[in-house]
């Protein structure tokens, strides 16, 4: 009798845990691309069994530097710029593809107050390919030790700024207002309209 009993026990253990397996269920989880945004993945979860939970979105990161678009690519750091042969001013110049960035001098001055700076910098922008090029302000900010960047510029010449056509050049001065503090171990940020051109150079002020 007793031995009845214990077997009558044990398939009733065995049949309720095959009722809790079934009603778990096993788990797949698929990870796919969104087609409408190819930098998102689309991680699902099933359940056997049950109807599919919602998917949740996961936004990639970016593993690549931009530069005005172009990823993966940042500004070419120029921390010596080419002499220009023959030229005993201190003048330097950086080779581009289609350009030639000329800084014949840096100057540092006293600001409106004690807490601003002046920075000149007589440039010329040389065009050396067969098309005309772009010439603007914004192509020109100086970078300070900290990676802060400046772009008021006081003053600049008249001429200076403006298409540059085929195998013809622009030159002029720029003057630029910064924090005092920050007039040390400047660096010039060229960013052209050619986004594989933008270049940072060390200026000697």
């Amino acid at each position: 009798m007793l031995q009845t009993y214990s077997g009558i026990k044990l398939s009733a253990c065995i049949f309720l845990l095959l009722l809790l397996l079934s009603a778990c269920g096993s788990t797949d989880t698929t990870t796919t691309t969104d087609s409408n945004a190819p930098n998102k993945l689309i991680t699902v979860t099933t359940r056997q069994g049950s109807s599919s939970t919602p998917p949740i979105v996961v936004t990639a990161k970016s593993v690549g530097g931009s530069s005005q678009g172009s990823s993966g690519s940042g500004p070419v750091v120029v921390v010596s710029p080419t002499p220009i042969p023959g030229d005993h001013t201190n003048s330097q110049q950086v080779v581009l593809k289609d350009r030639t960035l000329v800084i014949g001098s840096v100057s540092k001055q006293n600001g409106v107050n004690a807490a601003s700076s002046l920075i000149t910098l007589a440039l010329t922008v040389k065009n050396t390919s067969s098309k005309t090029i772009m010439n603007q302000p914004t192509f020109f900010q100086l970078m300070g030790a900290e990676g802060d960047t400046f772009s008021y510029q006081t003053n600049s010449s008249d001429n200076f700024y403006g298409n540059v056509t085929a195998n013809s050049s622009r030159s002029g001065t720029i003057v630029f207002q910064i924090p005092g503090a920050a007039a040390h171990h400047l660096r010039l940020l060229y960013r052209p309209e050619v986004a594989a051109e933008t270049t940072l150079v060390l200026l000697n002020v």
